[in-house]
């Protein structure tokens, strides 16, 4: 999946990466909107994986686009994407690397990606999100970039997401289709009220898109490929 929009660039999947992509813009006609941070309420709702997909769909595209783990207590996309790395965020907010060598080059794509190596059992990750130089390597990074892509934790097992309201404009919230209740979600977002308050959408991933049809009713037809395969459409 992390491949799948560039494999299939005619495909559903990559065609709303685009329409977020999109909403990023035009909110960012009003506001500065150039980080944007990915979180869920519960772990294992997709976010890493929709966060690589639209950073590489966006640097297909021409833009200038950097992809940040700070998911510090489990930066499961680092291990995917960086595995032998040995510096990353931690060290360039802590003055301990240059920022230049913590960043990685995707071969895919002119995507840059900035990893997380693992802090072990640090108790104190939101206070190295929350510290005035984090608030500096990000300012420095919007500087750098067009698109500041950031993998967040899930809000509801830690309180890290809540000490990112200063390194990002605007935050994307995905919730998994069929497993995530609309009270959990409620939940996690009312307890982060800087979050609640900057988020420009929802993201809902793992659609059944079968199942979909028949909750839309007459509508249901909409989301098949008989409407859209004139323009190149394919699924």
């Amino acid at each position: 999946m992390l491949s799948y929009a560039l494999d299939s660039p005619f495909s559903q999947f990559a065609e709303s990466l685009r329409a977020v992509k999109m909403a990023i813009d035009l909110r960012g006609l009003d506001k500065p909107n150039k980080a944007i941070g990915l979180t869920s309420a519960l772990p294992n709702e997709g976010k890493s994986t929709l966060a690589v997909a639209l950073a590489r769909m966006i640097a297909l595209g021409g833009g200038k686009v950097l992809l940040v783990d700070s998911d510090l207590r489990n930066p499961n996309l680092s291990r995917r994407l960086a595995p032998v790395a040995t510096t990353g965020l931690v060290e360039a907010i802590l003055g301990r690397t240059a920022l230049a060598d913590a960043i990685w080059r995707d071969p895919m794509t002119s995507l840059h990606f900035l990893p997380a190596v693992s802090l072990g059992r640090n108790a104190h990750t939101s206070d190295i999100l929350a510290s005035p130089q984090a608030e500096g390597l990000f300012r420095e990074l919007r500087a750098a970039y067009d698109y500041v892509i950031v993998d967040l934790s899930p809000l509801t097992p830690v309180v890290d997401v809540r000490a990112t309201s200063k390194l990002v404009d605007s935050y994307l919230f995905v919730v998994e289709w069929s497993r995530t209740k609309i009270d959990v979600a409620e939940h996690a977002l009312s307890e982060a009220r800087q979050v609640h308050d900057n988020v420009m959408g929802a993201i809902l991933n793992k659609v059944n898109m079968k199942t979909m049809r028949r909750y839309n009713g007459y509508r249901g037809a909409y989301y098949g490929n008989r409407y859209y395969k004139r323009y190149g459409y394919a699924d």
